[in-house]
This record gives structure tokens, sequence and C-alpha cells, in this order.
């Protein structure tokens, strides 16, 4: 615990500076519990994912974009920076690196996670941002503690009902994209369902909504990542 603790202060503790003359913020999910699916596959696919946000900088609108990045076994920032710290900052770039990688022994805490991106995103909205884009990689598969070898998942899984996860993503109006990547094809359907809430939101607001199983996650994430931005 003393060297979880470590890591997240060493992850976390960068001035807000870093986003200076920012409207704009990039929020990541990333699935880093031993229910995530094809694993070692996956965690490839989340490093592309990081590339994508390091090659932001080639782009003025989303440059000096304020990232955070959610820890989804613990619920928590694990870290917080702008595009260019992963392209000139090697020991940070690491150092996140390691933090999303699959741990097979860790759970899932989907409802803190999403509270986790609720709390940020309405920070954010006080501090004058105007344009949010929500991004999650997960399996959405709940895990609550304690959990271990001998716990029972049987998927299809019921969403879990704490957390306002609908609400976390859909009750402000800065968000301008949301993708989720990775998810369960076991799970699909009743996320689908679950999630009914934001979708209604997105189409009547125009907000584009990506919700990729395993497959089409690779196959969109091998061509980039569009975080579209509406006027």
């Amino acid at each position: 615990m003393k060297y979880l603790l470590t890591l997240i202060l060493v992850l976390c503790f960068t001035p807000y500076a870093f986003a200076k003359n920012s409207q704009t913020t990039i929020q990541i999910i990333f699935d880093d519990s031993g229910v995530l699916i094809d694993a070692e596959n996956a965690d490839q696919y989340k490093f592309l994912l990081l590339s994508h946000i390091k090659k932001l900088v080639r782009k003025r609108k989303f440059a000096n974009s304020h990232v955070d990045v959610i820890s989804s076994s613990i619920g928590r920032t694990i870290w917080s920076g702008v595009p260019m710290d992963l392209k000139r900052k090697p020991a940070r770039a690491l150092a996140l690196i390691e933090a999303i990688k699959t741990k097979p022994e860790n759970c899932n805490n989907i409802p803190a996670s999403f509270q986790e991106l609720s709390s940020n995103l309405r920070a954010l909205k006080r501090q004058g941002y105007k344009e949010a884009h929500v991004i999650v990689f997960s399996s959405l598969i709940h895990t609550p503690r304690p959990c271990d070898q001998t716990s029972q998942i049987i998927l299809p899984q019921t969403p879990p009902q704490e957390g306002n996860i609908n609400s976390s993503i859909s009750s402000l109006a800065i968000v301008r994209s949301i993708n989720f990547f990775w998810i369960s094809p076991h799970q699909m359907r009743v996320w689908e369902e679950f999630l009914k809430p934001t979708f209604n939101w997105a189409a009547l607001n125009n907000i584009p909504f990506q919700f990729l199983d395993i497959e089409r996650s690779k196959f969109s994430l091998e061509r980039g990542l569009k975080l579209e931005v509406t006027k």
C-alpha cells in the first residue's frame, strides 16, 4: 500500500499550470484489473491509445489539453498532465505505462471510476474548461472487493447500480465526445441497455459516441483516435 500511495503521488503531483490557456480536457479510464479480457493484447492497445494522445501535440486544438488518467482498479486519478509530457518527459511517460498495465491480482471498481470521472469533470468545469472528451478502455466487468481467484463471475453481468454512471457522463454540457473501447462481447448488450439514457443524450446533443467490442476496438485504434469537436 505504501508503494501504491508513493506511485500515485509521483504520477499526479504536477501543477495545474501545465494546462495553461487550455479549455479542453481528456479524461481516460483505463482498466488495469485482473478481469480485463485478453489482457496481454489489451495492454498493447492501451499503449497504442497513449501514443495517439502523445500525437495530439501536433494539433493546436488539443496540444495543451489537460489529461487525467483514472485507474479502474482503485477508482482514482493516477496521472495528470498534457500530451507533451508523454513526448518530452520519458520518466513520467514510463511511469504511466507501468501504472496502466493489467495486474492479475487487482479488483475492478467500475462505480468508483465513474464517480472519479464525474468529480474531475465538475472540478475542471469550475476552472473554466469548455470541452471534455471521455475515453473508457474496459471490458466493463465489475468485481467488488474482496476479489480473488476463487471469486465467481458469471457473464453477462448486470451493470452496477451505484456510482451514477450515466449521469457522470451525460450531466455536464462540456462533454464533447465519448469513446468506449475493449468491451467484453458478453457485456455489450446489457451495457447498451444500461447506457441508453447516455446514448439518447448524446444523440440529442450531436455528441459522437463510440461503443466498441474488442475486435472493433482494434480496428478503430489501429487507424487513430478521433476526437470530435462540436461547435
